[in-house]
């Protein structure tokens, strides 16, 4: 059975181990709903979630190739100032 993510009204997260297709547990008369959210797992360290920077990274390569090197003039950043934010 794998871990889930469950929140509830009042927005405090729990975490459980419960059957796939369970959306909502109780826990001490509170009810959770299970989250809609990027859980992530590795399977033999094959497989990994990408770090923010490479998404970041991934993110300005996509822009790039749909709209040319037009797409950093929409931003109020330059250049220089995204790399020093994200340490590139």
């Amino acid at each position: 059975m794998p871990i889930y993510s469950f929140v509830s009204e009042g927005g405090e997260v729990v975490e459980d181990i419960v059957p796939s297709k369970t959306t909502r547990i109780t826990r001490d008369g509170v009810d959770y709903k299970r989250c809609i959210a990027n859980e992530g797992f590795t399977v033999a360290n094959q497989v990994k979630i990408p770090s923010q920077a490479e998404q970041v990274k991934g993110g300005y390569y996509k822009l790039e190739q749909q709209e040319g090197s037009r797409f950093m003039r929409q931003s109020q950043f330059t250049t220089k100032q995204i790399k020093k934010a994200w340490g590139f």
